[in-house]
């Protein structure tokens, strides 16, 4: 490992590749995120389900009186944190997020719905039984799809065992290739 950092330094290569591509693995093979939001004053975080759509903004929905949505409302800039729980922590790895959430716009909900629906449930049959209309989200309905935007991204770089220390992941390069390509 270190003899490989060493020869990657000596081309005057980066390490920026593998970790945009490990990035994109986590935030495929995920489907919940811990999502940090803060009225000024006091803090909350949350355990969020989400889908992503190819430029690697998140959606997800809640209730609107959630005391995220309440805090979103009054501060949109949250934090995020996409891992897997499960993971040993000798091979532990995950993304810090940092983005701005907004409510999807009634017009835009019809696709934002079949997105989030297709990547939550992709058993047809399953989805078909969590689908619902656009309606339970709009007006004075109780609950919203909202979208995060990413700012930032980062990961754990790999070779620093003894102290974290994150690596910033490149948002055009994440972008270049789709989250999830067609085959």
């Amino acid at each position: 490992m270190w003899f490989r950092r060493l020869l990657r330094k000596k081309r005057g290569t980066t390490l920026q590749q593998p970790a945009v591509d490990e990035a994109r693995a986590i935030i495929r093979n995920n489907r919940y995120f811990s999502l940090a939001t803060s009225n000024g004053g006091k803090p909350w975080v949350a355990p969020i389900a989400y889908a992503v759509d190819d430029a690697y903004n998140f959606y997800y929905y809640s209730a609107v009186n959630s005391v995220h949505s309440q805090q979103i409302r009054a501060n949109p800039l949250v934090a995020v944190a996409i891992f897997d729980s499960t993971a040993p922590s000798d091979t532990a790895d995950g993304l810090q997020l940092v983005g701005h959430v907004s409510e999807v716009p009634a017009d835009h909900l019809p696709q934002i719905m079949d997105l989030y629906f297709k990547q939550s449930f992709p058993d047809e049959t399953v989805r078909l039984r969590w689908l619902r209309p656009t309606e339970d989200f709009m007006g004075s309905a109780v609950q919203r799809f909202y979208r995060l935007i990413p700012t930032q991204i980062f990961k754990p770089d790999p070779t620093s065992l003894k102290v974290d220390i994150r690596l910033p992941i490149d948002l055009d390069e994440l972008r270049r290739i789709p989250a999830h390509p067609t085959t």
